[in-house]
């Protein structure tokens, strides 16, 4: 009798949090120790990731595994049975996208993007944003639900497009390194510091940094500072100066310098032709 009843028990989730539109799901869930779910046919485009423990999920007679800190897209129409840890709890969220509410363009593009891939900074975030959103507001918050829901599929296609064809290990120093970068717009840097928060040398990171993206890290570091730069400048009242120091130039001039490089025209030029647009 005990054991039937632990049996059941692994198949009942422990459900932290959730979000949801009439398209849009966010889910938090425990599983205990030798849980499963389905057999099931999707409906969605979903998103699950791993935050402890793995799974072993049946798609259409392949075995698809996912581990701590990956995600895994699964596509409509595809029959699945997830397989949870058997050694451990495993917590996973989710994500799932009407595709009603899919442009055709990411469709194609979920076709041809990588089953499984690891959690980046920023779909983090998103995740966290649509399961922070309380489920008692309902209605009210079902088109930022939604947004945040596409927002994450979207991410989810950049990330497998940074990282196709790199070696694990490849990808989570380069993933390191972008990061950073976008963390930490204002501090300091060099190649050297930059290769430590990596965890390569500094002859690698530049090898990852041409091989996946076709640029020096340091010139990488610039242009992300100057298109921050440059948002400011569209954005807010902010003198040129103190976007510049924002940013993490040293002085208005070496942030200039950048800004035509990039967009052709001094900061100033750049902000009027933001502010004299017809609304």
């Amino acid at each position: 009798m005990a054991s039937g009843s632990n049996t059941a028990l692994k198949n009942i989730p422990k459900k932290l949090r959730s979000a949801r539109s009439a398209r849009v799901l966010f889910g938090d869930v425990v599983y205990e120790p030798g849980g499963t779910c389905g057999p099931r046919v999707q409906s969605d485009f979903q998103l699950v990731v791993l935050v402890e423990g793995d799974a072993r999920v049946d798609v259409a007679g392949r075995e698809v595994r996912l581990a701590a800190g990956e995600v895994g897209l699964f596509r409509p129409g595809q029959r699945e049975f997830f397989r949870l840890s058997e050694r451990t709890k495993t917590h996973h969220t989710w994500c799932s996208v009407h595709p009603s509410l899919v442009p055709a363009a990411v469709g194609a593009a979920c076709a041809s993007a990588p089953e499984v891939q690891r959690v980046t900074r920023r779909f983090e975030q998103l995740m966290e944003l649509g399961l922070s959103l309380p489920e008692t507001a309902g209605a009210r918050t079902a088109g930022l639900v939604e947004a945040l829901g596409l927002a994450a599929l979207q991410e989810y296609l950049f990330a497998g497009e940074r990282s196709v064809a790199a070696h694990p290990a490849e990808t989570d120093a380069l993933r390191r390194a972008l990061d950073w970068i976008g963390q930490e717009g204002h501090q300091p840097v060099d190649l050297p510091g930059l290769s430590r928060h990596a965890g390569v040398s500094p002859a690698q990171l530049v090898k990852l940094f041409r091989r996946h993206l076709g640029t020096t890290p340091i010139r990488h570091v610039w242009e992300a500072r100057t298109r921050r730069g440059a948002q400011l400048l569209r954005e807010t009242g902010l003198t040129v100066g103190e976007v510049a120091f924002r940013c993490g130039f040293q002085t208005p001039f070496h942030f200039s310098r950048w800004v035509r490089e990039l967009f052709g025209v001094p900061p100033r030029a750049l902000r009027r032709q933001a502010w004299s647009r017809p609304a």
